[in-house]
Protein backbone atom coordinates (compact mmCIF):
# COMPACT_ATOMS: atom_id res chain seq x y z
CA UNK A 1 0.00 0.00 0.00
CA UNK A 2 1.00 3.57 -0.50
CA UNK A 3 2.86 5.54 2.09
CA UNK A 4 2.18 9.19 2.88
CA UNK A 5 3.90 11.99 4.72
CA UNK A 6 1.48 11.85 7.63
CA UNK A 7 2.27 8.25 8.48
CA UNK A 8 1.75 5.79 5.72
CA UNK A 9 0.18 2.41 5.33
CA UNK A 10 1.49 -0.85 4.00
CA UNK A 11 4.92 -2.39 4.09
CA UNK A 12 7.89 -0.05 4.01
CA UNK A 13 10.44 -0.49 1.26
CA UNK A 14 13.62 -2.23 2.36
CA UNK A 15 15.68 0.88 1.72
CA UNK A 16 13.66 2.61 4.43
CA UNK A 17 14.40 -0.20 6.88
CA UNK A 18 18.10 0.18 6.23
CA UNK A 19 17.76 3.92 6.79
CA UNK A 20 16.15 3.36 10.19
CA UNK A 21 18.93 0.95 11.21
CA UNK A 22 21.49 3.54 10.15
CA UNK A 23 19.64 6.21 12.10
CA UNK A 24 20.00 4.20 15.28
CA UNK A 25 23.78 3.91 14.87
CA UNK A 26 25.86 6.71 16.41
CA UNK A 27 27.45 9.13 13.96
CA UNK A 28 30.90 10.52 14.79
CA UNK A 29 30.81 14.35 15.04
CA UNK A 30 32.89 16.44 12.69
CA UNK A 31 35.82 18.62 13.75
CA UNK A 32 35.05 21.72 15.79
CA UNK A 33 37.03 24.92 15.47
CA UNK A 34 36.99 28.38 16.99
CA UNK A 35 36.58 31.46 14.79
CA UNK A 36 36.69 35.15 15.82
CA UNK A 37 33.40 36.98 15.93
CA UNK A 38 32.71 40.51 14.78
CA UNK A 39 32.87 41.65 18.38
CA UNK A 40 36.44 40.44 18.72
CA UNK A 41 37.46 42.01 15.42
CA UNK A 42 36.00 45.36 16.48
CA UNK A 43 37.86 45.13 19.78
CA UNK A 44 41.16 44.45 18.01
CA UNK A 45 40.52 47.32 15.60
CA UNK A 46 39.89 49.64 18.55
CA UNK A 47 43.19 48.61 20.15
CA UNK A 48 44.95 49.27 16.86
CA UNK A 49 43.49 52.76 16.63
CA UNK A 50 44.45 53.43 20.24
CA UNK A 51 48.06 52.53 19.45
CA UNK A 52 48.41 55.21 16.75
CA UNK A 53 49.01 58.23 19.10
CA UNK A 54 51.42 56.30 21.39
CA UNK A 55 54.61 57.50 19.56
CA UNK A 56 53.40 61.09 19.76
CA UNK A 57 51.95 61.00 23.27
CA UNK A 58 53.96 58.49 25.34
CA UNK A 59 51.72 58.73 28.47
CA UNK A 60 48.93 57.17 26.40
CA UNK A 61 50.98 54.00 26.07
CA UNK A 62 49.95 52.68 29.48
CA UNK A 63 46.28 53.06 28.44
CA UNK A 64 46.93 51.03 25.29
CA UNK A 65 48.76 48.30 27.18
CA UNK A 66 45.97 48.15 29.76
CA UNK A 67 43.29 47.79 27.06
CA UNK A 68 45.32 45.10 25.32
CA UNK A 69 45.86 43.18 28.57
CA UNK A 70 42.17 43.43 29.46
CA UNK A 71 41.19 42.15 26.03
CA UNK A 72 43.64 39.25 26.33
CA UNK A 73 42.36 38.37 29.80
CA UNK A 74 38.73 38.52 28.63
CA UNK A 75 39.59 36.38 25.63
CA UNK A 76 41.26 33.78 27.86
CA UNK A 77 38.29 33.64 30.23
CA UNK A 78 35.94 33.45 27.24
CA UNK A 79 37.91 30.50 25.87
CA UNK A 80 37.96 28.65 29.19
CA UNK A 81 34.21 29.05 29.67
CA UNK A 82 33.35 28.01 26.09
CA UNK A 83 30.15 25.94 25.70
CA UNK A 84 30.79 22.21 25.35
CA UNK A 85 29.96 20.40 22.12
CA UNK A 86 26.89 18.73 23.64
CA UNK A 87 25.41 22.04 24.80
CA UNK A 88 23.21 22.29 21.67
CA UNK A 89 21.23 19.23 20.58
CA UNK A 90 19.89 19.16 17.01
CA UNK A 91 17.28 16.69 15.78
CA UNK A 92 15.79 16.25 12.30
CA UNK A 93 12.20 14.99 12.51
CA UNK A 94 11.24 13.29 9.26
CA UNK A 95 7.95 11.86 8.03
CA UNK A 96 7.96 8.16 7.05
CA UNK A 97 7.90 9.08 3.35
CA UNK A 98 7.22 11.84 0.87
CA UNK A 99 6.05 11.79 -2.75
CA UNK A 100 7.60 12.84 -6.04
CA UNK A 101 6.60 16.30 -7.18
CA UNK A 102 4.71 17.02 -3.95
CA UNK A 103 5.57 19.62 -1.36
CA UNK A 104 6.80 18.14 1.89
CA UNK A 105 8.34 19.36 5.10
CA UNK A 106 10.38 18.17 8.01
CA UNK A 107 11.31 19.80 11.31
CA UNK A 108 14.67 20.81 12.76
CA UNK A 109 14.56 20.94 16.55
CA UNK A 110 17.30 22.75 18.53
CA UNK A 111 17.53 22.41 22.31
CA UNK A 112 19.86 24.13 24.75
CA UNK A 113 21.21 21.52 27.17
CA UNK A 114 23.52 23.94 29.00
CA UNK A 115 22.78 26.15 32.06
CA UNK A 116 23.51 29.38 30.09
CA UNK A 117 21.72 31.26 27.34
CA UNK A 118 23.38 30.54 23.98
CA UNK A 119 23.47 32.36 20.68
CA UNK A 120 23.14 29.75 17.92
CA UNK A 121 23.40 29.98 14.12
CA UNK A 122 22.35 27.12 11.87
CA UNK A 123 22.69 26.66 8.11
CA UNK A 124 21.38 23.74 6.06
CA UNK A 125 21.53 23.32 2.27
CA UNK A 126 19.27 20.74 0.62
CA UNK A 127 20.62 18.20 -1.91
CA UNK A 128 19.87 18.63 -5.61
CA UNK A 129 17.11 15.97 -5.43
CA UNK A 130 15.14 18.18 -3.02
CA UNK A 131 14.12 21.59 -4.27
CA UNK A 132 13.87 24.18 -1.49
CA UNK A 133 15.54 27.05 0.32
CA UNK A 134 16.98 24.94 3.10
CA UNK A 135 17.29 26.51 6.54
CA UNK A 136 19.19 29.56 7.77
CA UNK A 137 18.48 30.94 11.24
CA UNK A 138 20.00 32.81 14.17
CA UNK A 139 18.42 32.60 17.59
CA UNK A 140 18.94 32.84 21.34
CA UNK A 141 18.24 29.69 23.32
CA UNK A 142 17.50 29.94 27.02
CA UNK A 143 18.62 27.09 29.30
CA UNK A 144 16.51 24.02 28.53
CA UNK A 145 14.62 25.80 25.74
CA UNK A 146 13.73 24.02 22.49
CA UNK A 147 12.83 25.74 19.24
CA UNK A 148 11.55 24.04 16.10
CA UNK A 149 11.84 25.27 12.52
CA UNK A 150 10.17 23.63 9.52
CA UNK A 151 12.02 23.07 6.25
CA UNK A 152 9.86 22.88 3.11
CA UNK A 153 10.93 21.19 -0.11
CA UNK A 154 9.69 19.41 -3.23
CA UNK A 155 11.02 15.93 -3.99
CA UNK A 156 12.31 15.93 -7.57
CA UNK A 157 13.30 12.27 -7.85
CA UNK A 158 12.64 8.90 -6.24
CA UNK A 159 14.92 7.43 -3.64
CA UNK A 160 16.35 7.91 -0.16
CA UNK A 161 18.17 11.23 -0.10
CA UNK A 162 20.40 11.94 2.92
CA UNK A 163 20.63 15.70 3.54
CA UNK A 164 24.21 16.99 3.69
CA UNK A 165 25.75 17.91 7.06
CA UNK A 166 24.37 21.14 8.50
CA UNK A 167 26.54 23.99 9.75
CA UNK A 168 26.21 24.86 13.45
CA UNK A 169 27.86 27.83 15.18
CA UNK A 170 27.61 28.54 18.92
CA UNK A 171 28.98 31.77 20.41
CA UNK A 172 31.03 31.93 23.61
CA UNK A 173 29.67 33.70 26.74
CA UNK A 174 31.40 37.03 25.98
CA UNK A 175 30.73 36.71 22.27
CA UNK A 176 34.39 37.01 21.27
CA UNK A 177 34.67 33.53 19.81
CA UNK A 178 32.28 31.22 17.98
CA UNK A 179 32.65 27.47 17.73
CA UNK A 180 31.46 26.03 14.46
CA UNK A 181 31.17 22.50 13.15
CA UNK A 182 29.52 20.38 10.47
CA UNK A 183 27.07 18.08 12.15
CA UNK A 184 25.69 15.01 10.35
CA UNK A 185 22.24 13.99 11.53
CA UNK A 186 20.79 10.49 11.09
CA UNK A 187 17.89 9.80 8.76
CA UNK A 188 17.09 10.07 5.06
CA UNK A 189 14.37 11.85 3.14
CA UNK A 190 12.53 8.97 1.47
CA UNK A 191 10.74 10.09 -1.72
CA UNK A 192 8.34 7.54 -3.23
CA UNK A 193 6.36 7.52 -6.47
CA UNK A 194 2.59 7.62 -6.41
CA UNK A 195 0.25 9.77 -4.39
CA UNK A 196 -0.50 10.12 -0.65
CA UNK A 197 -2.77 7.53 0.96
CA UNK A 198 -5.67 9.96 1.41
CA UNK A 199 -5.76 10.78 -2.29
CA UNK A 200 -5.52 7.09 -3.19
CA UNK A 201 -8.57 6.30 -1.04
CA UNK A 202 -10.51 9.12 -2.70
CA UNK A 203 -9.50 7.82 -6.13
CA UNK A 204 -10.65 4.30 -5.26
CA UNK A 205 -13.99 5.64 -4.08
CA UNK A 206 -14.49 7.54 -7.35
CA UNK A 207 -13.55 4.51 -9.43
CA UNK A 208 -15.95 2.33 -7.44
CA UNK A 209 -18.75 4.83 -8.07
CA UNK A 210 -18.13 4.74 -11.82
CA UNK A 211 -17.93 0.97 -11.76
CA UNK A 212 -21.18 0.51 -9.81
CA UNK A 213 -23.41 3.34 -11.05
CA UNK A 214 -22.22 3.89 -14.59
CA UNK A 215 -21.58 0.30 -15.60
CA UNK A 216 -23.90 -2.54 -14.58
CA UNK A 217 -22.75 -6.15 -14.39
CA UNK A 218 -23.10 -7.58 -17.87
CA UNK A 219 -22.91 -11.10 -19.25
CA UNK A 220 -20.63 -11.32 -22.24
CA UNK A 221 -19.35 -13.84 -24.71
CA UNK A 222 -15.71 -14.52 -25.21
CA UNK A 223 -14.70 -13.46 -21.71
CA UNK A 224 -13.56 -15.53 -18.79
CA UNK A 225 -16.88 -16.30 -17.08
CA UNK A 226 -18.12 -17.84 -13.88
CA UNK A 227 -21.57 -19.17 -12.99
CA UNK A 228 -23.88 -16.70 -11.27
CA UNK A 229 -27.48 -18.07 -11.15
CA UNK A 230 -30.34 -19.83 -12.97
CA UNK A 231 -33.47 -18.36 -14.56
CA UNK A 232 -36.34 -19.64 -16.69
CA UNK A 233 -35.82 -20.05 -20.41
CA UNK A 234 -37.28 -17.36 -22.68
CA UNK A 235 -37.53 -17.25 -26.46
CA UNK A 236 -34.19 -16.11 -27.90
CA UNK A 237 -31.93 -17.71 -25.28
CA UNK A 238 -29.12 -19.84 -26.62
CA UNK A 239 -29.79 -23.57 -26.38
CA UNK A 240 -26.23 -24.26 -25.16
CA UNK A 241 -26.97 -22.22 -22.02
CA UNK A 242 -29.79 -24.54 -20.91
CA UNK A 243 -28.95 -26.44 -17.73
CA UNK A 244 -30.56 -29.82 -18.57
CA UNK A 245 -30.09 -31.39 -15.15
CA UNK A 246 -31.63 -28.43 -13.31
CA UNK A 247 -34.43 -28.28 -15.88
CA UNK A 248 -35.23 -31.97 -15.32
CA UNK A 249 -35.35 -31.55 -11.55
CA UNK A 250 -37.68 -28.54 -11.70
CA UNK A 251 -39.62 -29.77 -14.73
CA UNK A 252 -39.22 -26.51 -16.66
CA UNK A 253 -36.40 -25.23 -18.90
CA UNK A 254 -33.76 -23.22 -17.06
CA UNK A 255 -30.71 -21.42 -18.43
CA UNK A 256 -27.46 -20.58 -16.75
CA UNK A 257 -26.40 -16.98 -16.21
CA UNK A 258 -22.73 -16.08 -16.11
CA UNK A 259 -20.80 -12.97 -15.10
CA UNK A 260 -17.38 -11.83 -16.16
CA UNK A 261 -14.69 -13.23 -13.93
CA UNK A 262 -13.35 -10.44 -11.74
CA UNK A 263 -10.17 -12.29 -10.85
CA UNK A 264 -8.51 -11.53 -14.20
CA UNK A 265 -4.94 -10.43 -14.85
CA UNK A 266 -3.56 -6.99 -15.55
CA UNK A 267 0.09 -6.46 -16.51
CA UNK A 268 1.65 -2.99 -16.43
CA UNK A 269 4.69 -2.63 -18.72
CA UNK A 270 6.62 0.57 -17.95
CA UNK A 271 9.30 1.97 -20.22
CA UNK A 272 12.28 3.18 -18.13
CA UNK A 273 14.38 4.15 -21.14
CA UNK A 274 16.25 7.34 -21.87
CA UNK A 275 13.29 9.20 -23.33
CA UNK A 276 11.35 8.76 -20.08
CA UNK A 277 14.12 10.67 -18.30
CA UNK A 278 13.19 14.03 -19.81
CA UNK A 279 12.27 16.60 -17.19
CA UNK A 280 8.81 18.07 -16.65
CA UNK A 281 9.05 21.00 -14.24
CA UNK A 282 12.29 19.56 -12.91
CA UNK A 283 10.93 16.03 -12.32
CA UNK A 284 11.79 13.05 -14.57
CA UNK A 285 8.86 11.96 -16.71
CA UNK A 286 9.23 8.39 -15.45
CA UNK A 287 8.76 9.44 -11.83
CA UNK A 288 5.58 11.33 -12.73
CA UNK A 289 4.28 8.47 -14.89
CA UNK A 290 4.52 6.04 -11.96
CA UNK A 291 1.66 7.86 -10.25
CA UNK A 292 -1.00 6.80 -12.81
CA UNK A 293 0.64 3.35 -12.92
CA UNK A 294 0.10 2.89 -9.18
CA UNK A 295 -3.36 4.50 -9.37
CA UNK A 296 -4.51 1.91 -11.91
CA UNK A 297 -2.91 -0.89 -9.90
CA UNK A 298 -4.82 0.19 -6.79
CA UNK A 299 -8.15 0.28 -8.66
CA UNK A 300 -7.58 -3.14 -10.26
CA UNK A 301 -6.51 -4.75 -6.98
CA UNK A 302 -9.53 -3.29 -5.22
CA UNK A 303 -11.72 -4.94 -7.89
CA UNK A 304 -10.15 -8.32 -7.07
CA UNK A 305 -7.80 -8.67 -10.05
CA UNK A 306 -4.22 -9.89 -10.20
CA UNK A 307 -1.76 -7.16 -11.12
CA UNK A 308 1.87 -7.46 -12.24
CA UNK A 309 4.64 -5.14 -13.38
CA UNK A 310 7.32 -5.24 -16.07
CA UNK A 311 9.90 -2.44 -16.29
CA UNK A 312 12.21 -2.36 -19.30
CA UNK A 313 14.65 -0.25 -21.26
CA UNK A 314 17.39 -1.96 -23.29
CA UNK A 315 16.52 -5.05 -21.24
CA UNK A 316 14.02 -6.15 -18.63
CA UNK A 317 14.87 -4.36 -15.38
CA UNK A 318 12.13 -5.61 -13.09
CA UNK A 319 9.33 -8.17 -13.24
CA UNK A 320 6.69 -8.60 -10.55
CA UNK A 321 4.42 -11.58 -11.33
CA UNK A 322 0.68 -10.84 -11.22
CA UNK A 323 -0.86 -11.44 -7.80
CA UNK A 324 -4.03 -10.35 -6.07
CA UNK A 325 -4.75 -8.66 -2.77
CA UNK A 326 -4.07 -5.12 -1.65
CA UNK A 327 -0.73 -6.24 -0.18
CA UNK A 328 0.43 -6.50 -3.80
CA UNK A 329 0.21 -2.70 -3.99
CA UNK A 330 3.02 -2.46 -1.43
CA UNK A 331 5.13 -4.83 -3.54
CA UNK A 332 4.49 -2.76 -6.66
CA UNK A 333 5.31 0.46 -4.81
CA UNK A 334 8.62 -0.93 -3.62
CA UNK A 335 9.46 -2.17 -7.13
CA UNK A 336 8.67 1.25 -8.62
CA UNK A 337 10.75 3.01 -5.98
CA UNK A 338 13.76 0.84 -6.89
CA UNK A 339 13.59 1.34 -10.67
CA UNK A 340 16.88 2.65 -12.13
CA UNK A 341 17.27 6.16 -13.46
CA UNK A 342 16.42 6.41 -17.19
CA UNK A 343 19.72 6.17 -19.06
CA UNK A 344 19.58 3.31 -21.59
CA UNK A 345 17.75 3.39 -24.94
CA UNK A 346 14.51 1.43 -25.14
CA UNK A 347 14.30 -1.90 -26.94
CA UNK A 348 10.67 -2.94 -27.44
CA UNK A 349 11.71 -6.10 -29.23
CA UNK A 350 13.61 -7.40 -26.17
CA UNK A 351 10.70 -6.47 -23.92
CA UNK A 352 8.31 -8.46 -26.12
CA UNK A 353 10.63 -11.48 -26.10
CA UNK A 354 10.96 -11.32 -22.32
CA UNK A 355 7.20 -11.11 -21.93
CA UNK A 356 6.63 -14.09 -24.25
CA UNK A 357 9.11 -16.14 -22.22
CA UNK A 358 7.85 -15.23 -18.75
CA UNK A 359 4.12 -14.54 -19.14
CA UNK A 360 2.28 -16.44 -21.85
CA UNK A 361 -1.20 -16.25 -20.34
CA UNK A 362 -3.63 -13.90 -22.08
CA UNK A 363 -4.13 -10.71 -20.07
CA UNK A 364 -4.88 -7.03 -20.31
CA UNK A 365 -1.48 -5.47 -21.07
CA UNK A 366 -0.86 -1.74 -20.69
CA UNK A 367 2.38 -0.31 -22.07
CA UNK A 368 3.46 3.05 -20.59
CA UNK A 369 5.97 4.73 -22.90
CA UNK A 370 6.57 7.73 -25.13
CA UNK A 371 8.04 8.61 -28.52
CA UNK A 372 9.16 11.77 -30.25
CA UNK A 373 8.16 11.33 -33.91
CA UNK A 374 7.07 8.77 -36.50
CA UNK A 375 10.64 7.60 -37.16
CA UNK A 376 11.35 6.77 -33.52
CA UNK A 377 8.00 4.98 -33.27
CA UNK A 378 8.66 2.46 -36.06
CA UNK A 379 10.29 -0.22 -33.89
CA UNK A 380 7.71 0.36 -31.16
CA UNK A 381 4.88 0.02 -33.67
CA UNK A 382 6.18 -3.28 -35.10
CA UNK A 383 7.02 -4.84 -31.73
CA UNK A 384 3.81 -3.94 -29.93
CA UNK A 385 1.66 -5.06 -32.86
CA UNK A 386 2.92 -8.62 -32.27
CA UNK A 387 1.45 -8.58 -28.77
CA UNK A 388 -2.11 -8.08 -30.02
CA UNK A 389 -2.29 -11.71 -31.17
CA UNK A 390 -2.29 -12.93 -27.56
CA UNK A 391 -3.14 -9.99 -25.29
CA UNK A 392 -5.54 -7.11 -25.20
CA UNK A 393 -3.11 -4.22 -25.57
CA UNK A 394 -3.57 -0.65 -24.35
CA UNK A 395 -0.90 1.81 -25.40
CA UNK A 396 -0.47 4.59 -22.83
CA UNK A 397 1.39 7.57 -24.26
CA UNK A 398 3.01 9.68 -21.55
CA UNK A 399 2.89 13.05 -23.25
CA UNK A 400 4.99 16.16 -22.79
CA UNK A 401 2.98 19.24 -21.73
CA UNK A 402 5.68 21.56 -23.11
CA UNK A 403 4.79 20.66 -26.70
CA UNK A 404 1.17 21.70 -26.30
CA UNK A 405 2.20 24.92 -24.55
CA UNK A 406 4.61 25.84 -27.34
CA UNK A 407 2.10 24.95 -30.06
CA UNK A 408 -0.63 27.09 -28.45
CA UNK A 409 1.58 30.05 -27.51
CA UNK A 410 1.44 33.18 -29.69
CA UNK A 411 4.54 33.79 -31.80
CA UNK A 412 5.96 37.32 -31.63
CA UNK A 413 9.43 36.73 -33.09
CA UNK A 414 10.65 34.41 -35.90
CA UNK A 415 12.29 32.03 -33.43
CA UNK A 416 9.02 31.51 -31.56
CA UNK A 417 7.18 30.94 -34.85
CA UNK A 418 9.72 28.26 -35.80
CA UNK A 419 9.36 26.56 -32.39
CA UNK A 420 5.59 26.65 -32.71
CA UNK A 421 5.71 25.05 -36.17
CA UNK A 422 8.00 22.26 -34.97
CA UNK A 423 5.79 21.57 -31.94
CA UNK A 424 2.67 21.44 -34.13
CA UNK A 425 4.38 19.02 -36.52
CA UNK A 426 5.45 16.71 -33.67
CA UNK A 427 1.91 16.70 -32.26
CA UNK A 428 0.49 15.86 -35.68
CA UNK A 429 2.94 12.98 -36.09
CA UNK A 430 1.96 11.78 -32.64
CA UNK A 431 -1.70 11.69 -33.64
CA UNK A 432 -0.86 9.71 -36.80
CA UNK A 433 1.14 7.12 -34.84
CA UNK A 434 -1.69 6.66 -32.34
CA UNK A 435 -4.24 6.37 -35.16
CA UNK A 436 -2.09 3.70 -36.81
CA UNK A 437 -2.03 1.69 -33.60
CA UNK A 438 -5.79 1.90 -33.25
CA UNK A 439 -6.17 0.50 -36.79
CA UNK A 440 -4.20 -2.55 -35.60
CA UNK A 441 -6.67 -3.08 -32.76
CA UNK A 442 -4.53 -1.44 -30.06
CA UNK A 443 -6.45 0.74 -27.62
CA UNK A 444 -4.74 4.05 -26.83
CA UNK A 445 -4.65 6.59 -24.04
CA UNK A 446 -2.56 9.73 -24.47
CA UNK A 447 -2.14 12.50 -21.90
CA UNK A 448 0.48 14.30 -19.88
CA UNK A 449 1.34 12.58 -16.56
CA UNK A 450 -0.61 14.99 -14.37
CA UNK A 451 -3.83 14.30 -16.34
CA UNK A 452 -3.33 10.65 -17.16
CA UNK A 453 -4.96 8.83 -14.23
CA UNK A 454 -8.57 9.73 -15.07
CA UNK A 455 -8.60 8.71 -18.77
CA UNK A 456 -6.52 5.64 -17.96
CA UNK A 457 -8.90 4.31 -15.30
CA UNK A 458 -11.94 5.02 -17.48
CA UNK A 459 -10.38 3.11 -20.37
CA UNK A 460 -9.53 0.19 -18.06
CA UNK A 461 -13.09 -0.02 -16.67
CA UNK A 462 -14.50 0.17 -20.19
CA UNK A 463 -12.30 -2.74 -21.33
CA UNK A 464 -13.30 -4.86 -18.35
CA UNK A 465 -17.02 -4.19 -18.61
CA UNK A 466 -17.03 -4.85 -22.34
CA UNK A 467 -15.42 -8.23 -21.67
CA UNK A 468 -12.58 -7.75 -24.14
CA UNK A 469 -10.36 -10.02 -22.08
Amino acid sequence: MAWDAQGGRGAAPRSRVRGEEAAAAPIAPGPRRAVPTRRLLWALASCLLLSLPVPLIPPVGWLWWSALAALGLLLGVDFLTRPPRASVLVERRLAPAYHVGRRGRYALALRNASPRTLRVELREVLPAELEGDGCSLELLLAPGEEQVREVEFVGLSRGAHPPPPLGLRVSSPAGLLAYQELRTLPGEVLVLPGRPAGETEWLLAQAATIDELGQRRVRQRGAEREFESLREYVVGDEVRKIDWKASARRRRPLVRLFETERNAELLLAVDTGRLMGSLIDGVPKLDLALTPVLDLAAVALRRGERVGLLAFDSQARCFVPPRGGLQQLGTLLEACARLPRPREPTSYLRAVRYLEAHHRKRCLLLVFTDFTDELSAQEMHASLAALTRRHVLVFVGVGDPHLARIADAPATVPREAFQRAVAAQLLEERRRVLAGMERLGVLTVDAEPARLSGPLIRRYLDVRLRGLV
